[in-house]
């Protein structure tokens, strides 16, 4: 995703908008939006993976790397995740399998895309207990949303942002597409220009 990124800003170099003086004409002569494919976005999400947590004292939960799908229609991301479960209880350990989809934001406090809205859409955990497999079902939703809500996917360095900050633009809408993500370059606000 780096060297993409990278990639993305030498066009922005090498289009000869370096050429041009003052900011609103950069502005407005730059491409308005950089696509990364799918392929970047699966390694890229792989890297934030696995994700352990404890549930309630009781369960040790690991969410291994999701495979992603692009929703293009709903403008969302789909996931569909092996974790593993271990009960520390009785030590029994458990594998199992759950799918959620999400929305992503730009937060330009801190540069990151972040998720959003997830839902859970299934839940499957092969030789779980029933009570267990009954308070996993139906605490799921909320267990992803506090696992996923609002998690950081990737965070941009000053220096990632320096070119298109220079230009008088920043991140703005994220579109999800058939060949990946298209993010919206727009005019950054003057209260947040360095």
């Amino acid at each position: 995703m780096k060297r993409y990124r990278h990639w993305a800003l030498m066009v922005l170099l090498s289009s000869g908008l370096l050429a041009c003086t003052g900011t609103p004409l950069l502005a407005t002569m730059a491409p308005r939006s950089v696509t990364a494919p799918a392929e970047r976005l699966q390694q890229a999400i792989a890297e934030r993976f696995p994700i352990k947590q404890r549930v309630a004292d009781v369960l040790e939960l690991e969410v291994l790397p999701p495979k992603l799908s692009l929703l293009p229609t709903s403008n969302r991301l789909a996931t569909d995740v092996d974790l593993n479960l271990v009960d520390r209880l009785m030590g029994g350990r458990y594998s199992g399998s759950f799918s959620f989809d999400f929305g992503l934001r730009f937060d330009p406090s801190d540069n990151t895309i972040r998720m959003t809205g997830a839902r859970v859409n299934r839940v499957s955990l092969a030789g779980v207990p029933e009570p267990y497999q009954t308070a996993i079902t139906r605490n799921a939703p909320r267990l992803a949303e506090r696992l996923f809500d609002n998690r950081v996917l990737h965070q941009f360095s000053d220096k990632d942002l320096s070119l298109v900050n220079g230009l008088g633009l920043e991140p703005g809408e994220i579109t999800v597409t058939p060949e990946g993500l298209k993010v919206t370059l727009v005019p950054r606000p003057l209260s947040r220009n360095p």
